[in-house]
């Protein structure tokens, strides 16, 4: 909250109570938060805050390079905290849409050794596995009661049947 604190009087902007806790509770959730999500979240609190003052809010935690902006084209935008944050990459599913974050040494060993193979100066990565959870996972395994596909199945575009001629 310090550095936000700090941006917004560089900037000469005031630190409002609806800013702070937009702010607070994103950096608490130490998830990939929506707009929705933060409203649920700050009406659970309590706060009455609006989406167009979220909206705002996030834009000048991005701005200040305090959160990232995040799209992992489910038709909306997520943030999460980064400052402070270790370099990581995610992980997301395609039937739920839990995201995964995950720091693997090897995957920056592999971007390095690419950019010095291409002659390139890496000034940021963003890395997106799209994929079935575990969960999801168990879920298409276990037998259904009934002819319709489960909500897992048809996020994953699996379809169920036997080919043949």
């Amino acid at each position: 909250m310090d550095l936000f604190r700090s941006y917004l009087h560089q900037q000469r902007l005031p630190l409002t109570r609806q800013r702070e806790v937009i702010a607070m509770a994103l950096f608490e959730s130490g998830e990939q938060l929506s707009v929705d999500d933060l409203a649920d979240l700050l009406r659970e609190r309590g706060e009455h805050v609006g989406k167009a003052t979220i909206y705002r809010t996030l834009s000048l935690l991005v701005q200040a390079e305090l959160a990232g902006e995040l799209n992992f084209g489910e038709g909306f935008k997520r943030y999460e905290l980064q400052a402070g944050e270790a370099r990581h990459d995610h992980l997301i599913c395609t039937s739920c849409g839990r995201v995964t974050r995950f720091v693997q040494p090897a995957v920056d060993e592999l971007q390095a050794q690419i950019a010095a193979e291409l002659g390139y100066t890496v000034q940021g990565r963003r890395l997106e596995i799209f994929g079935l959870c575990r969960e999801c996972q168990a879920a298409l395994r276990q037998p259904r009661s009934g002819g319709d596909a489960s909500a897992a199945e048809e996020a994953a575009g699996v379809e169920i049947g036997e080919e043949g001629g």
